[in-house]
Formats: C-alpha cells, structure tokens, sequence
C-alpha cells in the first residue's frame, strides 16, 4: 500500500503564505503580519512560519528590513505564477507515484539524481545566461548572502534548502517551464541526494565558491561559461559527497 506523500510545514507554510499576498490579504504597503500573528492565523509553531519566511526571503519573494518587519515584494502575477507551477508539480509527482516511479518506496540512486541534475541544471543555466534579468539577478544575490550566514552558522538543514533554491531559481530563469515543474516535483530527492552532514563540514565553503562563480557568469550573461561552472558544480558536488566521479555522470 502506497503512503502518503509528505511535504515539510514549512515548505506548506510557505505557499499558504504566497497565497495570501496573491489574494491581497496583506497590508497595503506590503508589510506582512508579525511572526507571532502568521502562526496564530495559519495554526503553525512560530519555527515553521520563521523557516518559510526564510525560505520565500532566499526566492526573492520577501525582504526584511530591520526595525520595520517584512514585505513581500514581487507582483501579483508573479505568484500567482509561482502557486501554479507549484499545483503542477504536485500534479506530475503525483502521476509519476501512480504509475510506481516515485513513491515513498521508491529508490534512485544518487548517480541518477546527479545525472538528472546535470542534465537540466546545466541546460538551464545556459538558458538563463541569455534571459536574466537584473532583477533576477539580485534575487540570486540574496539568496548566496543568505547561503553564506547559514554556512558560517553551520544551518545544514537552512543551508540546503537555500541551496535547493538558488539552483531552482535557475531553472525558473530558463523559461522552461517543464524544466521547472520536473525541478519542484523531484525536490525532496535532490536535497535528500545533495544534502551535506556535519563530518563533512570542513568542505562546506567549497559550494558557496561555486555559486559564486555561476553567479559571475550569469553577470556576464555568457551562457556557455554559466553552462560550464554548472556542470562542473555538479560534478564536483558528487565527488564531495562520495556519489560518484565526473565520468560516470557524463
């Protein structure tokens, strides 16, 4: 018997909130309800509603700005947007577990997950190279100084859903929008696959470098040397987490 698909709070959280900015259930200025209040309003620990705002801060949905609290600040469109790519997903993982690909029993290997990755990730990042936006870009710049913190910090469990987003960030950018959904709808797997333990802490400033350099190349706007720092992200990423060698992925 197949289980029930699990979603962490947080990520749930984090779309509950997104739908009520689309729906205009925000301040007029932007400025979203105090933590206390999103936890009383949506029935959630105080640790939930911190780690989606978190979260939706690190996709440039939100800014905080000290003294003052939290505003969301892309369009409506925008999320509206986001809420359907999210239903889209939801909707091809749950194809993908009715035809017994992906269930909670299910199994790919972390060689699979990479290849999977290496395939879209560094596609997408060419694709992006040629589209970004300033404003994009800037998104991408929040969510590596967020990256940073939580590293220093060592925030594992912070640090690879920041990961996680900067790359689905990427993928969204390349405006493929199957690239995209397929990307959400395989992302418990890819963190679960990429996801780095304390005994190898000692390593862990090695992928913030890297999304530096993807960075950079997107800044450029050179979609081969964006293609190229991606592939290699990936590839060293599987090295360092003893998948597997760059030769097995290609």
């Amino acid at each position: 018997m197949e289980r029930a698909h699990w979603a962490p709070v947080s990520k749930t959280v984090a779309r509950r909130i997104e739908e009520m900015i689309a729906a205009g259930d925000v301040d007029g200025d932007g400025r979203l309800p105090s933590q206390r209040e999103l936890s009383l309003q949506l029935g959630v620990s105080r640790t939930s509603v911190r780690e989606a705002l978190s979260q939706l801060e690190a996709a440039g949905v939100l800014r905080t700005e000290p003294g003052r609290g939290t505003f969301w600040q892309a369009d409506k469109r925008q999320l509206n947007r986001r809420a359907m790519n999210a239903n889209a997903a939801d909707t091809l993982a749950g194809i993908a577990r009715g035809m017994d690909v992906v269930s909670e029993d299910a199994t790919y290997s972390k060689l699979e997950i990479s290849r999977f990755r290496y395939l879209i990730e560094s596609q997408s990042a060419r694709l992006a190279a040629m589209r970004i936006t300033d404003a994009q870009l800037q998104m991408l710049e929040r969510n590596l100084n967020a990256f940073k913190s939580q590293t220093r910090a060592a925030d594992l469990e912070a640090s690879a859903a920041t990961d996680f987003e900067f790359h689905h960030m990427i993928v969204r950018f390349a405006e493929v929008r199957l690239f995209s959904d397929m990307h959400e709808a395989f992302r418990s797997l890819v963190m679960h696959a990429v996801r780095m333990y304390k005994s190898q802490y000692n390593r862990a400033w090695e992928p913030v470098a890297e999304h530096e350099r993807i960075l950079e190349a997107l800044r450029r706007r050179d979609p081969d040397e964006a293609r190229y720092y991606m592939q290699s992200h990936i590839t060293r990423s599987a090295e360092r987490l003893g998948i597997t060698d760059a030769s097995e992925i290609l």
